[in-house]
């Protein structure tokens, strides 16, 4: 039985459309956290939420018809006959394999810039709290607590 493999280039390419676009967004939050702007980070989470959604339900129809076809789910379904000679195939699943790879890396990036961000609120927000979140900084003569005094020029 002969496999059409129109099916597959629209799902591939369908996919790769919307990793496309995930990557775009995924730039401009990189961006807004190296200028420093977490408040430009909320009106891209709907749109991306929305595009992981889309990603999902078109990566899970692609493995549905794969395997509905008795294909792989892997790079070995392209050395199936109909499909090894189809290089448009071949080129999207490249692409798409590719994307992939990129999203992750900048997903890896964005937490690495959320992270160094959260350390520096938590460092803002320890200096603000004062020394060590000591509320007793002064003792009872108005003197700084546990300050060295050092022993003063006479006896140096």
């Amino acid at each position: 039985m002969s496999l059409n493999p129109e099916p597959l280039a629209r799902y591939l390419h369908d996919e790769l459309a919307l990793n496309q676009r995930l990557q775009q967004l995924l730039h401009q939050e990189v961006d807004v956290l190296r200028q420093l702007q977490p408040e430009q980070l909320q009106p891209l989470q709907a749109p991306k939420q929305t595009l992981l959604a889309q990603i999902q339900q078109t990566a899970n129809e692609r493995l549905e018809w794969m395997t509905s076809q008795q294909l792989p789910h892997s790079p070995a379904c392209l050395e199936h006959p109909d499909i090894a000679n189809q290089d448009q195939i071949l080129k999207l699943w490249q692409q798409l394999a590719s994307a992939y790879d990129d999203n992750r890396q900048l997903s890896a990036q964005l937490t690495e810039l959320v992270l160094v961000a959260r350390h520096r609120t938590q460092q803002r927000l320890q200096i603000l709290r004062g020394s060590n979140n000591d509320p007793h900084l002064y003792n009872e003569q108005g003197q700084a607590k546990g300050v060295n005094k050092g022993q003063g020029y006479v006896q140096a």
